[in-house]
């Protein structure tokens, strides 16, 4: 079963800061209090920051988020 792919334009806006802020640091790992900081969710849950990367994925592929276990996430190319 392949990966759902939803338009970018109906991310949210701190969907789309997520993606942002993992592009800005393209091909480089970003922990989750780092991507909490930029998109400005570090006083929530420490799980809506992961939830944010879900709905990023599915936005812009699977494969493009990459998993850096203990670590964090890393926007990768196409």
């Amino acid at each position: 079963m392949g990966a759902i792919v939803s338009p970018l334009g109906q991310l949210t806006p701190q969907e789309r800061a997520v993606l942002d802020a993992l592009a800005a640091r393209s091909g480089r790992v970003v922990s989750r209090s780092e991507l909490a900081r930029a998109v400005g969710v570090a006083d929530l849950s420490e799980r809506r920051c992961d939830s944010l990367v879900v709905a990023v994925r599915r936005a812009v592929g699977a494969e493009r988020v990459v998993t850096v276990r203990r670590r964090g996430w890393m926007l990768v190319a196409a």
